[in-house]
């Protein structure tokens, strides 16, 4: 895992466990990158600055939302992990360098909605898209319920628009965000 301590890059080293063990402990150590973000007040600016930007009103929960989304989507650099390595980065990391996968724009995204307290139920969603690996898990984004109904938010894209979702996985697992 990559976090920032203070100016400085924090790695943290592991081994994962292999198949469903692995993706449950990677989607926990999401949830824990996420929290910690969202308490991150670059993250914070970050999020004001952006739902300002946007125009969106205050307690608008459903623009302030889109406004976060699309800041991922749209500025936030999809880049692959280290070849070999699954790599996760605080979310204050991926705003310092302006890049991820799919997993370091999720915690990113979630960071970002919670650092100003948006009230919306996140869950993390793995899902399983390879026809040749049809049981591996290959993709995680965000789904959102807000005011009951759930809401699909996958920046990996910029043709992703919010509430598209890959229409049929192999098999997918939620956590919470």
């Amino acid at each position: 895992m990559y976090q920032l301590a203070g100016d400085s890059p924090k790695i943290t080293r592991g081994r994962l466990p292999a198949g469903d063990a692995g993706t449950k402990r990677t989607l926990a150590m999401m949830r824990e990158l996420a929290d910690q973000g969202a308490r991150d007040l670059s993250v914070r600016e970050t999020a004001i600055a952006v739902v300002r930007a946007a125009g969106a009103a205050a307690h608008d929960t459903r623009a302030e939302l889109e406004a976060l989304f699309r800041f991922v989507r749209d500025r936030v650099r999809f880049t692959g992990d280290i070849l070999g390595v699954e790599t996760l980065q605080g979310a204050g990391y991926t705003l310092r360098v302006m890049a991820g996968d799919c997993d370091d724009r999720a915690v990113l995204l979630v960071a970002l909605c919670r650092s100003i307290g948006l009230p919306v139920d996140m869950r993390f969603r793995a899902v399983a898209l390879s026809a040749r690996n049809p049981s591996v898990f290959s993709h995680v984004y965000v789904v959102a319920s807000v005011a009951g109904k759930r809401i699909s938010l996958d920046p990996t894209y910029k043709s992703n628009a919010m509430g598209w979702h890959h229409p049929n996985p192999n098999r997918f697992v939620e956590a919470t965000a």
